[in-house]
């Protein structure tokens, strides 16, 4: 599972078997509009194991902090497919990064589980050469990994170690398809022969 970008004074909530459901939707790609975000239930993996469903509810919205859930009775696909991408993301206006100043957020999340789960908790953004345009990066800041979850990566190993906000994070590069991942670290951060050109915008999942 994967949470991507969720911007601004942002808290969300993601629990496997939540306290409460409100405005569950488990269509494989339904979706509910939630003031300045759109949650998806993004069942990616369904075909790889048609019963075992998911459901995806929102709890509350105000102002600018979403809470919400999703929760799934098992997963006996194959352990190196995604069941899913479940988000919340947020809507924005299509801007080059270099227009970008900052982007202040907070999330706290919550899973429970019986032991016996693969997933991460991430932030996602993707770019692409022009708006509107053909993805081209997707970069991510992995919150969690539970369960042996691991980055795309070409090498299996970091291409540069970093502390931010007294935390060490490694940064992986890889590819998923056309698109070159870099995942755990911001762009200013990448080493100058690995970096995402400023004149990119960012584009909408």
């Amino acid at each position: 599972m994967k949470l991507p970008l969720v911007i601004a004074a942002t808290a969300a909530t993601v629990a496997a078997f939540p306290a409460f459901a409100k405005d569950e939707f488990c269509g494989q790609y339904d979706s509910i509009q939630a003031g300045d975000y759109i949650v998806h239930n993004n069942l990616w993996g369904q075909d790889n194991d048609k019963a075992g469903g998911q459901c995806t509810g929102l709890d509350s919205i105000d102002g600018s902090t979403i809470a919400w859930h999703m929760s799934f009775p098992s997963w006996v696909g194959d352990n190196w497919q995604v069941k899913s991408y479940a988000n919340a993301a947020l809507k924005f206006n299509l801007v080059q990064l270099s227009s970008v100043k900052s982007i202040p957020t907070t999330m706290e999340y919550t899973y429970k589980y019986d032991g016996n789960i693969i997933t991460n908790v991430a932030y996602d953004l993707f770019t692409s050469p022009s708006i509107g345009g053909e993805t081209a990066y997707e970069l991510m800041v992995w919150l969690a990994a539970l369960g042996g979850a691991w980055p795309l990566t070409t090498t299996g190993q970091p291409i540069k170690s970093v502390k931010l906000g007294g935390v060490d994070f490694n940064l992986y590069q890889g590819w998923n398809n056309k698109t070159k991942v870099f995942t755990y670290q911001f762009f200013d951060e990448l080493p100058a022969d690995n970096t995402i050109e400023t004149t990119q915008a960012r584009t909408p999942l």
